[in-house]
Protein backbone atom coordinates (compact mmCIF):
# COMPACT_ATOMS: atom_id res chain seq x y z
CA UNK A 1 0.00 0.00 0.00
CA UNK A 2 2.85 2.25 0.49
CA UNK A 3 4.50 1.84 -2.65
CA UNK A 4 0.90 2.45 -4.08
CA UNK A 5 1.24 5.65 -2.37
CA UNK A 6 4.54 6.74 -3.28
CA UNK A 7 3.87 5.73 -7.08
CA UNK A 8 1.19 8.01 -7.34
CA UNK A 9 2.98 11.24 -5.73
CA UNK A 10 6.07 10.43 -8.13
CA UNK A 11 3.31 10.88 -10.95
CA UNK A 12 1.88 14.21 -9.47
CA UNK A 13 5.19 16.10 -8.73
CA UNK A 14 2.74 19.41 -8.17
CA UNK A 15 1.10 17.84 -5.29
CA UNK A 16 4.49 17.37 -3.52
CA UNK A 17 5.50 20.81 -4.34
CA UNK A 18 2.24 22.37 -3.19
CA UNK A 19 2.78 20.14 0.00
CA UNK A 20 6.24 21.10 0.21
CA UNK A 21 5.63 24.94 0.06
CA UNK A 22 2.72 24.59 2.59
CA UNK A 23 4.83 22.72 4.99
CA UNK A 24 7.66 25.46 5.00
CA UNK A 25 4.88 28.03 5.46
CA UNK A 26 3.64 25.86 8.75
CA UNK A 27 7.69 25.83 9.65
CA UNK A 28 9.10 28.47 9.16
CA UNK A 29 8.03 30.24 12.11
CA UNK A 30 9.00 27.35 14.38
CA UNK A 31 12.46 27.10 13.06
CA UNK A 32 13.51 30.85 12.63
CA UNK A 33 14.02 31.67 15.85
CA UNK A 34 15.66 28.18 16.98
CA UNK A 35 19.36 27.28 17.35
CA UNK A 36 20.14 25.81 13.53
CA UNK A 37 16.64 26.32 12.43
CA UNK A 38 18.31 28.52 9.26
CA UNK A 39 20.23 25.48 8.37
CA UNK A 40 17.22 23.65 8.49
CA UNK A 41 15.23 25.95 6.40
CA UNK A 42 17.89 26.21 3.96
CA UNK A 43 17.82 22.34 3.34
CA UNK A 44 13.95 22.84 3.22
CA UNK A 45 14.37 25.36 0.60
CA UNK A 46 16.89 23.46 -1.47
CA UNK A 47 14.44 20.52 -1.36
CA UNK A 48 11.63 22.86 -3.12
CA UNK A 49 13.87 24.21 -5.49
CA UNK A 50 14.54 20.78 -6.93
CA UNK A 51 10.72 19.74 -6.55
CA UNK A 52 9.79 23.25 -8.34
CA UNK A 53 12.09 22.25 -11.64
CA UNK A 54 11.01 19.16 -11.57
CA UNK A 55 7.25 19.82 -11.55
CA UNK A 56 7.87 22.84 -14.19
CA UNK A 57 8.32 19.58 -16.51
CA UNK A 58 10.76 21.78 -18.42
CA UNK A 59 12.89 19.55 -21.29
CA UNK A 60 15.97 20.83 -23.48
CA UNK A 61 16.85 24.48 -23.33
CA UNK A 62 14.40 25.13 -20.68
CA UNK A 63 15.23 22.44 -18.38
CA UNK A 64 19.48 23.83 -19.16
CA UNK A 65 18.42 27.61 -18.23
CA UNK A 66 16.02 25.90 -14.99
CA UNK A 67 19.32 24.47 -13.59
CA UNK A 68 21.21 27.31 -14.60
CA UNK A 69 19.00 29.75 -12.52
CA UNK A 70 18.52 26.88 -9.77
CA UNK A 71 22.37 26.90 -9.27
CA UNK A 72 22.50 30.27 -8.16
CA UNK A 73 19.60 30.63 -6.08
CA UNK A 74 20.69 27.45 -4.39
CA UNK A 75 24.66 28.53 -3.68
CA UNK A 76 23.52 32.16 -2.93
CA UNK A 77 21.21 31.55 0.20
CA UNK A 78 23.42 29.15 1.30
CA UNK A 79 26.27 31.65 1.40
CA UNK A 80 24.26 34.49 2.74
CA UNK A 81 22.77 32.94 5.64
CA UNK A 82 26.32 31.88 6.61
CA UNK A 83 27.89 34.76 6.13
CA UNK A 84 25.32 37.13 6.46
CA UNK A 85 26.16 39.93 3.81
CA UNK A 86 24.21 42.76 2.54
CA UNK A 87 25.00 41.87 -1.11
CA UNK A 88 24.93 38.35 -0.65
CA UNK A 89 21.08 39.23 1.19
CA UNK A 90 19.67 40.98 -2.35
CA UNK A 91 21.53 38.80 -4.90
CA UNK A 92 19.93 35.73 -3.33
CA UNK A 93 16.43 37.53 -3.06
CA UNK A 94 16.99 38.03 -6.78
CA UNK A 95 18.44 34.49 -7.81
CA UNK A 96 15.17 33.38 -5.73
CA UNK A 97 12.61 35.42 -7.44
CA UNK A 98 13.96 34.54 -10.75
CA UNK A 99 14.15 31.18 -10.22
CA UNK A 100 10.39 30.78 -8.93
CA UNK A 101 9.38 33.25 -11.91
CA UNK A 102 10.68 31.06 -14.03
CA UNK A 103 8.87 27.67 -12.51
CA UNK A 104 5.42 30.00 -12.37
CA UNK A 105 6.30 30.52 -16.17
CA UNK A 106 6.88 26.68 -16.95
CA UNK A 107 3.83 25.50 -14.51
CA UNK A 108 1.28 28.09 -16.96
CA UNK A 109 2.89 26.88 -20.62
CA UNK A 110 2.03 23.39 -18.72
CA UNK A 111 -1.34 23.83 -17.39
CA UNK A 112 -2.81 25.93 -21.02
CA UNK A 113 -0.68 23.49 -23.85
CA UNK A 114 -3.68 21.72 -24.52
CA UNK A 115 -7.10 20.51 -23.80
CA UNK A 116 -7.53 17.90 -21.69
CA UNK A 117 -6.84 18.54 -17.70
CA UNK A 118 -5.40 16.04 -15.68
CA UNK A 119 -5.27 15.63 -12.15
CA UNK A 120 -1.33 16.88 -11.72
CA UNK A 121 -2.28 20.33 -14.26
CA UNK A 122 -4.98 21.00 -11.39
CA UNK A 123 -2.21 20.61 -8.29
CA UNK A 124 0.01 22.70 -10.83
CA UNK A 125 -2.94 25.44 -10.73
CA UNK A 126 -2.51 25.88 -7.12
CA UNK A 127 1.66 25.13 -6.89
CA UNK A 128 1.71 28.39 -9.57
CA UNK A 129 -0.61 30.35 -7.36
CA UNK A 130 1.19 29.99 -3.72
CA UNK A 131 4.43 30.35 -5.90
CA UNK A 132 3.98 33.72 -7.08
CA UNK A 133 3.36 35.16 -3.86
CA UNK A 134 6.77 33.72 -3.19
CA UNK A 135 8.27 35.31 -5.97
CA UNK A 136 6.97 38.92 -4.97
CA UNK A 137 7.75 38.46 -1.31
CA UNK A 138 11.46 37.81 -2.74
CA UNK A 139 11.05 41.14 -4.57
CA UNK A 140 9.09 43.15 -1.49
CA UNK A 141 12.15 41.61 0.56
CA UNK A 142 14.46 43.43 -1.74
CA UNK A 143 12.45 46.55 -1.95
CA UNK A 144 12.92 46.85 2.43
CA UNK A 145 16.53 45.86 2.01
CA UNK A 146 17.46 49.32 -0.24
CA UNK A 147 14.70 51.24 1.91
CA UNK A 148 14.02 50.26 5.14
CA UNK A 149 10.52 51.59 6.35
CA UNK A 150 9.37 50.72 2.68
CA UNK A 151 6.23 48.49 4.76
CA UNK A 152 4.68 49.74 7.66
CA UNK A 153 3.83 47.25 10.17
CA UNK A 154 1.17 48.27 12.78
CA UNK A 155 3.73 48.61 16.59
CA UNK A 156 1.21 46.47 17.70
CA UNK A 157 1.44 43.52 15.69
CA UNK A 158 4.94 43.67 15.32
CA UNK A 159 6.82 44.26 18.90
CA UNK A 160 10.24 44.03 17.45
CA UNK A 161 9.98 46.71 14.67
CA UNK A 162 11.49 44.49 12.15
CA UNK A 163 10.25 43.14 8.54
CA UNK A 164 11.57 40.34 7.44
CA UNK A 165 11.23 37.82 4.60
CA UNK A 166 7.77 36.18 7.02
CA UNK A 167 6.21 38.82 7.23
CA UNK A 168 6.55 39.94 3.57
CA UNK A 169 5.56 36.85 2.56
CA UNK A 170 2.33 37.31 4.86
CA UNK A 171 2.03 40.59 3.12
CA UNK A 172 2.23 39.15 -0.30
CA UNK A 173 -0.21 36.18 -0.01
CA UNK A 174 -2.66 39.05 1.27
CA UNK A 175 -2.31 41.19 -1.79
CA UNK A 176 -2.51 38.03 -3.95
CA UNK A 177 -5.87 36.61 -2.38
CA UNK A 178 -7.25 39.95 -2.55
CA UNK A 179 -8.86 40.64 0.96
CA UNK A 180 -7.05 43.72 1.76
CA UNK A 181 -4.21 45.11 3.59
CA UNK A 182 -4.48 44.44 7.41
CA UNK A 183 -1.71 45.20 9.67
CA UNK A 184 0.84 45.65 7.15
CA UNK A 185 1.28 48.87 4.35
CA UNK A 186 3.56 49.61 1.53
CA UNK A 187 4.21 53.91 1.75
CA UNK A 188 7.24 53.89 -0.36
CA UNK A 189 6.32 54.35 -4.09
CA UNK A 190 8.55 51.68 -5.62
CA UNK A 191 6.42 49.18 -2.78
CA UNK A 192 2.89 50.64 -3.97
CA UNK A 193 4.17 50.06 -7.14
CA UNK A 194 4.66 46.57 -7.24
CA UNK A 195 1.71 46.02 -4.75
CA UNK A 196 -0.87 47.12 -7.90
CA UNK A 197 1.09 44.58 -10.41
CA UNK A 198 0.74 41.72 -7.70
CA UNK A 199 -2.85 43.08 -7.26
CA UNK A 200 -3.66 42.69 -11.00
CA UNK A 201 -2.35 39.82 -11.44
CA UNK A 202 -4.23 37.86 -8.77
CA UNK A 203 -7.11 38.95 -10.25
CA UNK A 204 -5.88 38.16 -13.50
CA UNK A 205 -5.08 34.55 -12.43
CA UNK A 206 -7.88 33.47 -11.01
CA UNK A 207 -10.31 34.74 -14.11
CA UNK A 208 -7.74 32.63 -16.94
CA UNK A 209 -7.94 29.94 -14.58
CA UNK A 210 -12.23 30.05 -14.40
CA UNK A 211 -12.56 30.82 -18.18
CA UNK A 212 -9.97 28.18 -18.98
CA UNK A 213 -12.04 25.60 -16.95
CA UNK A 214 -15.26 26.81 -17.95
CA UNK A 215 -14.46 26.56 -21.72
CA UNK A 216 -12.89 22.89 -21.01
CA UNK A 217 -16.12 22.05 -19.56
CA UNK A 218 -18.13 23.47 -22.74
CA UNK A 219 -16.15 21.83 -24.84
CA UNK A 220 -16.09 17.94 -23.51
CA UNK A 221 -19.36 17.21 -25.34
CA UNK A 222 -18.05 17.80 -28.40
Amino acid sequence: MRFVILRQLRRLPNLLLLLALLAQVLAWPWLEGISGGRLVLVAFDWVILVLALRAARATGAEARLGWFLLAPAVLLHAAEVVSGGSGLYVASQLAQAAFHGFVVSCLLRYVLRDDVMTLDELWALASLYVLLAFVFAYVYAVIEHLAPGAFFINPTNNPDGLTGWWELLYFSFTCLTSVGFGEITPVHDVARSVVMIQQVTGVLYLAIVISRLIGMQRRRPE
